[in-house]
């Protein structure tokens, strides 16, 4: 039907010419929104890496040997250095054992570290104790990684679920093999 001399067509959506959107505009697009997945799961990929790990540990120390707490106002040194000497003692301890690498020498450490102090409160350094060749050491780590997970304190460290499936499979006492498996089953 030609109204005032132009014909007009009805096109259906899909046969209409789509408007190309510059450069410009797509990358608008991508700064304004989008998904922060990814920037997350980057974050918490870096935050588990061992550099960072390396990085918070010698931050950590420094704090630790009064280089930097040196310069903090008295009321915020109090609250950081509220413990004993023997605590920061074995904190440092502590930190000392969690930054070694290799398996072997950790399993040394922490048996000369189990001797002389009581087992920490650290996910990380229990995670990793999950792995020593003395199923006692085992058994002390997995009964306090359960007593951190009842009081619901239990920050799950990133291997722990591999670990406790390892010591399912590879210890050699049915009661510690069924109690991996309920806290591995219980933190997931």
């Amino acid at each position: 039907m030609p109204v005032g001399g132009v014909r007009l067509s009805l096109m259906p959506d899909d046969e209409k010419p789509k408007r190309t959107r510059s450069w410009r505009e797509i990358d608008k697009q991508r700064d304004r929104g989008g998904s922060s997945r990814r920037s997350d799961r980057e974050s918490e990929r870096f935050q588990s890496s061992t550099k960072y790990t390396q990085y918070k540990t010698n931050l950590e120390r420094l704090f630790s040997q009064g280089v930097a707490t040196s310069a903090l106002p008295d009321h915020v040194r109090e609250k950081l250095g509220g413990g004993a000497e023997e605590d920061t003692e074995r904190d440092e301890a502590r930190k000392k054992l969690y930054a070694i690498e290799d398996p072997k020498a950790f399993h040394a450490a922490a048996t000369e570290f189990l001797q002389k102090y009581p087992l920490p409160d650290d996910p990380r350094v229990l995670d990793r104790l999950l792995g020593h060749p003395d199923e006692d050491v085992v058994d002390r780590a997995l009964t306090r990684l359960e007593e951190l997970h009842r009081a619901g304190t239990l920050k799950v460290p990133p291997a722990l679920s591999q670990r406790l499936a390892s010591v399912e499979i590879e210890s050699g006492l049915p009661a510690l093999r069924r109690r991996a498996a309920e806290l591995r089953k219980a933190i997931r």
